[in-house]
Parts: structure tokens; C-alpha cells; sequence
């Protein structure tokens, strides 16, 4: 009973806390985001790429992402969607 009281008591203020940060989470999106494009440039996968991520409201954000490929990046990039949709069924 006692451990009840003070878990839920503990939860609450987690997520007090948690989305007393919500504000910043752009910045971390956009910092894991460019981490992952930047893998990808490193691999050859794409040539290059720019990112932005807006707060639009609370919960809400836009994630504008532009990515240079060349021709045979876009087949293989195409390719390899299409493959693993298939792969779902």
C-alpha cells in the first residue's frame, strides 16, 4: 500500500518533469536526425542533406528534410522500400 502511494507518487513526477523538456525536443530530433543522414552520406547512400525541425506547438513539430540523391541512389533507395513492404506480406 505504502509502495503503491509513493510509485504512483514517483510517476507523477516523472512526467512532470519529462515534459517539462518537450520545448528542446526539436533540437534533439534534429541532433539524432542529422546523426543518422550523416551515417548515410558517410555509407554513399545519399550525397548530401539538410534538415530542419520546427516546434509548432506542444506536441506538434514539422521536420523539413532535403536529400540529394543521384540517379542509382534513388534505384537502390526505391529498391530496397520496396523489397521490405514486401517482406511485411
Amino acid at each position: 500500500m505504502v509502495e503503491d502511494r509513493m510509485s504512483s507518487r514517483l510517476f507523477s513526477l516523472l512526467v512532470r518533469f519529462g515534459f517539462a523538456f518537450e520545448p528542446i525536443s526539436p533540437r534533439f530530433v534534429s541532433f539524432l536526425l542529422a546523426r543518422k543522414l550523416k551515417e548515410w552520406k558517410n555509407k554513399r547512400l545519399i550525397d548530401d542533406y539538410k534538415t530542419k525541425t520546427r516546434r509548432i506547438g506542444k506536441f506538434h513539430y514539422k521536420i523539413d528534410m532535403d536529400l540529394d540523391l543521384t540517379p542509382e541512389q534513388a534505384k537502390n533507395m526505391v529498391r530496397r522500400l520496396i523489397v521490405k513492404n514486401n517482406q511485411n506480406y
